[in-house]
């Protein structure tokens, strides 16, 4: 019979170990919230667990509202990927390395290129001169669960009204969460 991974011993705690390989591959870190299924009456399925993406509906309505009011490329994200965006494009997209540090950093972050400040790769493969960006935590009971991420283009910086709304509507998905 083939083996279809790494074997591994529940402990008495029923505890296992996952391996680094795929903790690193998968990008789990310590405190990552994982989700346990059973397929097939037999099997376990293990998963990342994003509780801001239970919020598809509101993202996309949080997301509308926002697109009223501020003209710049918009991405809701979890720790790991793009949820929603005003821009189709990058929707599912997964974040760079760089940007998921910032979000689970918890602070918010303002970069402008006009002030001298080198700009975040958002994506490995971001295609935009990106002359500003904005990147506001989503935190729900101490855990850091995505962001509000806003980009602005061709010199159309974003003021503090901007910053205003992008922390309300931040604040707001957090408060929808169970």
């Amino acid at each position: 019979m083939e083996s279809r991974g790494i074997i591994r011993r529940v402990d008495e705690l029923g505890r296992i170990v996952l391996p680094r390989e795929m903790r690193k591959m998968l990008n789990v870190k310590e405190g990552s919230r994982l989700e346990i299924g059973i397929v097939d009456n037999d099997k376990f399925l293990l998963s990342k667990y994003s509780p801001i993406s239970t919020l598809k509906e509101y993202s996309e309505a949080v997301l509308s509202a926002l697109s009223e009011c501020i003209d710049h490329i918009i991405f809701i994200t979890d720790n790991d990927e793009v949820l929603s965006s005003n821009k189709k494009k990058y929707s599912n997209k997964k974040l760079s390395i760089e940007t998921q540090e910032l979000i689970c950093k918890r602070d918010l972050v303002i970069k402008k290129t006009s002030e001298g400040a080198e700009m975040i790769k958002i994506f490995e493969d971001m295609d935009k001169e990106i002359c500003c960006q904005l990147l506001v935590p989503i935190i729900k009971d101490g855990d850091v669960l995505g962001s509000v991420i806003v980009l602005a283009v061709e010199d159309k910086c974003f003021d503090t009204d901007t910053v205003k709304i992008c922390k309300c509507f931040s604040k707001l998905l957090s408060e929808l969460l169970v």
